[in-house]
């Protein structure tokens, strides 16, 4: 004996339980969190948290070893002997550019003094250590050489303490030698002597 179909009501109740049944099921797996649990030592509070996302990805770089250009070496260690005789004779020279600097401001004093000072001990003092240095100076050289050093000294520092008489006693010398020059061009010639004459008469 065939089997009867449930009712049409029975049917139509079966089919709304089960799409209720399935709705729950698929609104519990929507709203439900996923995720597994939080870790307390991993939060991290709001005011840490980057204003900009962070790429996770990092950059990745490679170091590519550059070869030298032909002649690079050699060009490099000319270059650095250069810069260190450069810097070397450049200090040199600042040490002797000040030393100059300094000698010659301190000549300028001197001279400025003497020439302002009336007194004569001053520049006679001077003209004495002149002589001085000069004899000190020819030592070895003999007396003539002892002799022209300490005079060259003392007209140097004579010229050095006396400029106006200097240049006045240099121009009334070249003046007399001028005069003397042209006396002496200027001057007539020697008579001539009469020869004697030794023959034997006629």
């Amino acid at each position: 004996m065939a089997k009867e179909d449930p009712p049409l009501v029975d049917r139509i109740s079966d089919a709304s339980k089960k799409a209720t049944n399935v709705l729950a099921q698929w609104w519990n797996l929507a709203t439900a969190d996923n995720r597994p649990p939080s870790n307390p030592e991993d939060l991290v509070p709001i005011k840490q948290l980057p204003i900009y996302g962070e790429d996770e990805s990092p950059k990745q770089y490679k170091f590519v070893m550059e070869e030298p250009l032909p002649l690079q070496r050699e060009f490099a260690t000319v270059r650095k002997a250069f810069t260190t005789e450069y810097e070397r004779v450049a200090g040199r020279f600042k040490t002797v550019d000040k030393t100059v600097t300094k000698s010659k401001e301190m000549l300028s004093k001197t001279k400025s003094y003497l020439d302002n000072e009336w007194t004569v001990l001053p520049k006679a003092a001077a003209i004495t250590v002149g002589g001085m240095a000069g004899f000190v100076l020819g030592m070895k050289r003999g007396i003539p050489g002892r002799t022209f050093s300490t005079g060259l000294g003392l007209v140097t520092m004579a010229a050095f303490c006396y400029p106006h008489e200097t240049v006045d006693v240099v121009r009334v010398g070249i003046a007399h030698s001028k005069s003397a020059w042209e006396r002496f061009q200027e001057s007539p010639e020697p008579p001539k002597k009469s020869e004697i004459d030794l023959s034997p008469p006629k």
